[in-house]
């Protein structure tokens, strides 16, 4: 039965609204015989930046698995993707005129809307920092220790495409931790650099420079890609060069803070723990001229315990914490009951996002202290350190 205004003018009235209330077109709702399986279609609420992306021609990316939620990647961006209810009925129309777009005319019409669907939940899409611990876990696999360590013609690693296929990120974002963590690309796959290859990249030029009586400060990139020439391939030569030197044109100096912390990653994994005094004594002396260790360049990579007899450096690396907060915050208080706000960054850093800095984590997960004017955190719950 279709309708007319007088039905439409009686509606209103029961809506306690007249004809001046409401545009001069209206619109009469016909749902479609067979209506659209909610199961089939679904639909996604998207902000006017990610609305014009994908009018541009561009795609968006789901991607996700059993054992990890799922979400959406532009080719820049990270989204989580999460399910929404309304206790509105959204509709889906395939063309809706809006108050606006509605030609003004001096008599009343009523124009056909046809309904395909009727939905109660929707999706939504939040901006996340993406977790890219699995692109080094991924690489892991494939560790590259020298060209002389090779034992197959074969590529062997991980293409970028497969990267993107197994990575919850978008292609910006896999592209810039990359450039972060010690990968090359070696005959077009991707692979992690051996903690072991790149303490001997390091010592190897550095021996050179002894040999040569120069510091790292006294020669040129060209002069230091020439003699590793005969170490390794140049892309994983120009890597190590971006990992572990500024280059200034043709000034080059130590990251010093990079170097120690390879070299900490180095010595440690064997023992696990070394005693202090001797680990201290053994760093620096393994150091490349012009490099200094300190301390505080064991943040993230291990923790000094003076509460051992004797005291003893650990090796914890951040990299390979669990990614949720809570685990991690658990194997960390459980290795060191307090913690200064220094010292938990670099742990605590990677599972920032846009609303939840260090602090807040903190303050959201785990309990502070003041003591001797000095902020710590520790476990909400009570912990036995390790």
């Amino acid at each position: 039965m279709e309708r007319n205004l007088q039905q439409v003018n009686t509606i209103l009235n029961l809506a306690k609204l007249t004809e001046s209330d409401i545009k001069k077109e209206s619109h009469v709702l016909q749902f479609i015989p067979q209506i659209l399986d909610s199961k089939q279609v679904k639909l996604l609420e998207v902000n006017k930046d990610t609305l014009e992306y994908i009018k541009s021609g561009e795609c968006l990316f789901i991607k996700g698995g059993e054992d990890a939620h799922v979400v959406v990647c532009s080719n820049s961006k990270t989204f989580e993707f999460k399910e929404a209810e309304t206790s509105n009925s959204l509709l889906l129309m395939p063309s809706l005129n809006h108050g606006k777009l509605i030609e003004a005319t001096e008599s009343r019409t009523l124009k056909k809307q046809e309904v395909f669907g009727v939905y109660h939940t929707y999706y939504e899409m939040r901006l996340t920092k993406p977790k890219l611990q699995s692109l080094r876990n991924a690489l892991a696999k494939y560790p590259y220790k020298g060209k002389n360590s090779e034992l197959s013609k074969d590529a062997v690693g991980l293409s970028f495409t497969e990267l993107k296929n197994i990575i919850q990120a978008s292609e910006e974002e896999i592209i810039n931790r990359l450039e972060e963590i010690p990968a090359a690309k070696i005959r077009g796959k991707w692979r992690l650099l051996d903690v072991g290859f790149l303490f001997g990249w390091v010592s190897y030029l550095d021996s050179i420079l002894r040999e040569k009586q120069l510091s790292l400060e006294e020669v040129t990139p060209l002069n230091v890609e020439d003699w590793m020439g005969l170490y390794d391939i140049a892309d994983v030569n120009s890597k190590c060069m971006s990992l572990f030197m500024e280059v200034d044109d043709d000034s080059l100096k130590w990251k010093s803070a990079a170097v120690s912390q390879l070299f900490a990653l180095y010595l440690l994994p064997e023992l696990r723990a070394f005693d202090s005094k001797d680990f201290f004594t053994a760093w620096q002396q393994s150091m490349p001229v012009g490099v200094t260790a300190n301390e505080e360049d064991l943040n993230g990579v291990a923790l000094v315990d003076y509460d051992s007899t004797p005291s003893l450096v650990k090796y914890l690396p951040e990299f390979e914490l669990p990614e949720d907060i809570n685990e991690r915050l658990d194997i960390l208080f459980r290795n060191r009951t307090k913690w200064t706000l220094q010292a938990i960054t670099p742990y605590v850093q990677p599972l920032t996002d846009n609303n939840l800095n260090v602090a807040a984590l903190l303050t959201k997960y785990a309990r502070s202290s003041t003591i001797n004017g000095v902020k710590y955190y520790s476990s909400k719950y009570i912990t036995q350190t390790e």
